[in-house]
């Protein structure tokens, strides 16, 4: 039944003369109908809405006037509201997300293709959403990144029911949920690729003082010609020294991807919170799975503060060692163990894939520290192991140079001064053999092999930890 509120808002409309009293009493019949025969409960004005006796616009004005949220109402534009922006031919609708309609449309200007990015009406009036979105389109003006889209224009249009929007590049492909939606866990060789890339965006960011805030799958774009590509930087905001310890009035992200220290509300926030979304990212990626689930949001947001990670799908031979390695770092609880920079995760992804270390979360030691490294690390340590001859078998690093790019059906993309990103490391000796033979560029006789960082044979002692000694490495015809 029909409250006051409602009731006024409805005699609102009538005076304005958007609405005749007569579809107003069906909409009454029909909203009492429902509540009786199948106990659902709508607004007056969202009747209206769907009965298409108003429109998403006088809806929206008229519970904006009334101090209402209406749910289904405002939080979308259409095609002809877009169309409202002059400078743009506005073709089609790409993508909608929690504040914004994306369209493809071509600036008349310029003739060049763009994504039109146009915030919802019911946030226009709110001075915090709108000084958001803003900043989203003067950060992607400035930023000059490969690996992050491109902006172009933003600004406002029009005086009443003023409708702002941002272009920016489009991206033509998927974005990393959307294919894992479709073809379920990824294989660690395109896994390590899309990180990686993700990884460069967010230490272009850090380096000018941003956290983006909101790192998960649906924010990582995947374009046909292998870029990938950060986008949605309506969380972004500039690091605040003088925040230390201090708490947030609202929780920005999304709850089964944010840091511990997110899920807190907390304000001093760093490029470590967007460092362990990104592992969470990584762990659905290479799992399929989520890190952590419940009934609403506030138990995932509980379960990312307390609990660990599913050790289950960590050592049910799904992930290799390597991977296991990184997620853990990542994801630490605690921010002060996990990857410090953007560009570490980078370096020491790298340092893998080139053969120069073969890093190893131990999966059997001590479960009380929040990290532990292989053979008796100190967690506190950022010092590297390295294992010699140990293979899974599993994890097939990708030879790539700095401007190789693979394709998100795994084939890859051959730039000029660049190897193909397709291209494994071969291994020289047998399994047993620390040396990695990189494959041979075009035009060279001989391949470079890398030697590696520990002599076979001789002892390694990490603080803390007794000396072990590492296994000489057996030559080809060794018995």
């Amino acid at each position: 039944m029909a409250n006051k509120q409602e009731m006024l808002l409805m005699a609102l409309a009538v005076k304005q003369g958007l609405i005749q009293k007569e579809k107003v009493q069906e909409c009454m019949d029909l909203q009492a109908a429902l509540e009786e025969q199948k106990g659902v409960s709508l607004p007056l004005l969202q009747i209206a809405l769907k009965k298409k006796y108003l429109t998403e616009e006088q809806a929206a004005n008229l519970g904006g006037a009334g101090g209402v949220d209406i749910p289904g109402v405002g939080d979308s534009i259409s095609l002809d509201q877009a169309r409202r922006i002059s400078i743009f031919d506005v073709h089609k609708e790409i993508g909608q997300g929690g504040m914004a309609t994306v369209f493809l449309a071509t600036h008349k200007a310029t003739h060049r293709q763009c994504a039109l990015k146009v915030l919802f009406p019911k946030h226009t009036k709110n001075a915090k959403f709108v000084e958001r979105f803003i900043r989203e389109g003067k950060l992607l003006k400035e930023f000059e990144c490969e690996s992050i889209a491109k902006g172009y224009e933003y600004g406002r249009a029009g005086k009443e029911n003023p409708l702002y929007f941002m272009s920016m590049e489009y991206i033509d492909g998927p974005s990393i949920q959307d294919l894992l939606d479709r073809d379920g866990p990824f294989d660690e060789q395109k896994s390590i690729y899309v990180i990686t890339e993700a990884a460069k965006a967010l230490a272009y960011m850090q380096e000018r003082g941003v956290v983006h805030r909101d790192v998960k799958p649906d924010n990582i774009m995947w374009s046909k010609e292998g870029r990938v590509m950060l986008v949605d930087l309506g969380f972004a905001t500039m690091i605040r020294k003088d925040l230390a310890g201090q708490f947030e009035d609202e929780t920005c992200g999304t709850v089964q991807y944010i840091s511990p220290e997110q899920a807190k509300g907390m304000a001093d926030l760093d490029i470590r919170a967007d460092i362990y979304s990104l592992g969470a990212t990584l762990y659905h990626m290479v799992t399929g799975e989520l890190p952590f689930t419940g009934k609403d949001s506030m138990e995932v947001m509980a379960k990312q503060v307390m609990e660990g990670l599913n050790q289950h799908s960590l050592k049910g031979g799904k992930i290799s060692v390597h991977m296991h390695y990184f997620i853990e770092k990542m994801m630490s609880k605690e921010r002060d163990f996990r990857y410090q920079t953007a560009r570490e995760v980078v370096d020491d992804i790298t340092e893998v894939l080139d053969g120069a270390a073969d890093l190893q979360y131990n999966p059997s030691a001590d479960t009380s520290s929040p990290f532990n490294f292989a053979l008796g690390g100190d967690p506190h340590s950022s010092q590297r192991i390295t294992k010699v001859g140990h293979s899974t078998g599993k994890f097939q690093p990708i030879s790539q140079g700095s401007s190789g790019r693979m394709k998100p059906d795994g084939s890859s993309v051959r730039l000029p001064g660049a190897r193909s990103t397709a291209i494994p490391p071969t291994r020289s000796g047998g399994a047993n053999s620390t040396s990695v033979r990189k494959p041979v560029p075009s035009g060279n006789s001989t391949s470079s092999v890398r030697k590696p960082l520990t002599k076979p044979g001789t002892s390694v002692r990490m603080p803390g930890s007794k000396s072990v000694k590492l296994p000489p490495v057996k030559k080809p015809g060794d018995k």
